[in-house]
């Protein structure tokens, strides 16, 4: 997913981050939905002897609270790019910028490569100094290239 901030005309700020389709409530809902069926049949079958099903029913549901823990906090990271007059900022982060880093925008070069297969979605990169920095590493390939078209322009200018 892609937002582009145009700030006074003079710089431009994309922010790229994964397209969430459950917020964490949601998930929450789906293990409570998926920890009641499970416990509930666990239970039952205690209730007739089988009693060893117990622990490995609470540990499957706490292993699916903790894999969509995971999963949550890996599509909430985001990325911020800023296009100003002297300067190319990037920012990595999850709840504050976390990496950072700046490149002078007269030296800075873009490049987007997609493959014509359709299992792959392509690699977008600017470059500056002889390091190499990957953009947009959650988007598809349609976001991929509209972000590229973006920057492109921002770069023109």
């Amino acid at each position: 997913m892609i937002e582009i901030q145009d700030v006074q005309g003079t710089s431009l700020r994309v922010i790229v981050m994964a397209n969430r389709s459950m917020s964490w409530r949601q998930n929450l809902y789906l293990a409570a939905t998926l920890g009641f069926v499970c416990l509930g049949m666990a239970i039952v079958l205690a209730w007739f002897g089988m009693w060893m099903i117990l622990p490995f029913a609470g540990a499957e549901v706490v292993l699916i609270i903790v894999c969509l823990y995971l999963t949550q906090r890996r599509l909430s990271r985001k990325e911020v790019i800023t296009v100003d007059n002297e300067a190319i900022r990037l920012e990595w982060g999850y709840n504050h910028p976390e990496v950072t880093v700046n490149l002078p925008r007269r030296w800075s070069r873009l490049s987007y490569s997609c493959p014509e297969s359709m299992f792959e979605v392509g690699h977008l990169s600017v470059a500056a100094h002889g390091k190499r920095y990957a953009l947009g590493s959650c988007l598809n390939k349609d976001e991929k290239r509209a972000l590229y078209t973006e920057l492109k322009s921002a770069l023109a200018r």
